[in-house]
């Protein structure tokens, strides 16, 4: 089996910054967005239609306007979309696309539920990135231009509360729980650079020390 990286981040936290650096310096390959642009190929549609619905459930009301292909009586045809895609559809999709490239390429991926969708085995790790509310709120402003931090704190709790649908819905997991995860870090603690060490460090210990 590949060697595979897995890291799940609360919006704020820098999970995917950090995971970048501990695939660049690993000389692994880095997996993000690149599962959206797959799926979007996958099912012949622009990556943009795909976009908004990254790591997140439809409400009920998205589900119910998708559904409805034709107006009040007054109102012109509008045919049906070519294709609609599911959640679940969506999902299968993707989840099809980590599993392939994880049998091909040593990878770091970031989100996309890759703690539960692939296999555990000895050179798999489970990370968890969390930061305290302040801490996320100064970079989320920062990130995005932001203007406010109640604006911010909005972001991300709507943010948390998707991944954490997300998941359970599609995995039965909870998102948030360390029982998943063979580490969970709080990336405020140290810079960005440390914590990618740190993630590198225990890794390589891991490697050497569990047969599992």
């Amino acid at each position: 089996m590949k060697t595979t990286i897995t890291i799940a981040r609360q919006l704020g936290s820098g999970g995917s910054y950090i995971g970048q650096l501990v695939a660049k310096q690993l000389g692994f390959k880095y997996i993000d967005r690149e599962v959206l642009h797959l799926a979007a190929q996958e099912f012949g549609c622009a990556a943009e239609e795909l976009a908004p619905r990254a790591e997140r459930v439809s409400s009920f009301w998205e589900r119910f306007f998708k559904g409805l292909t034709l107006g009040p009586p007054e109102t012109h045809y509008a045919p049906p979309p070519l294709r609609a895609i599911t959640d679940r559809q969506l999902f299968e999709k993707q989840t099809e696309i980590l599993r392939t490239i994880a049998k091909k390429s040593e990878c770091v991926i970031v989100g996309w539920g890759g703690c539960h969708v692939l296999p555990r085995h000895r050179k798999k790790l489970n990370i968890f990135c969390h930061a305290p509310l302040s801490f996320r709120v100064r970079r989320v402003m920062e990130l995005y231009g932001v203007q406010t931090e109640d604006e911010s704190r909005a972001m991300i709790n709507e943010s948390d509360e998707m991944r954490k649908r997300y998941i359970l819905e599609m995995t039965g997991k909870d998102w948030a729980c360390a029982e998943n995860y063979h580490l969970s870090l709080d990336t405020s603690l140290f810079s960005f650079d440390e914590n990618a060490q740190v993630m590198i460090e225990f890794f390589r210990r891991k490697d050497e020390k569990r047969p599992d």
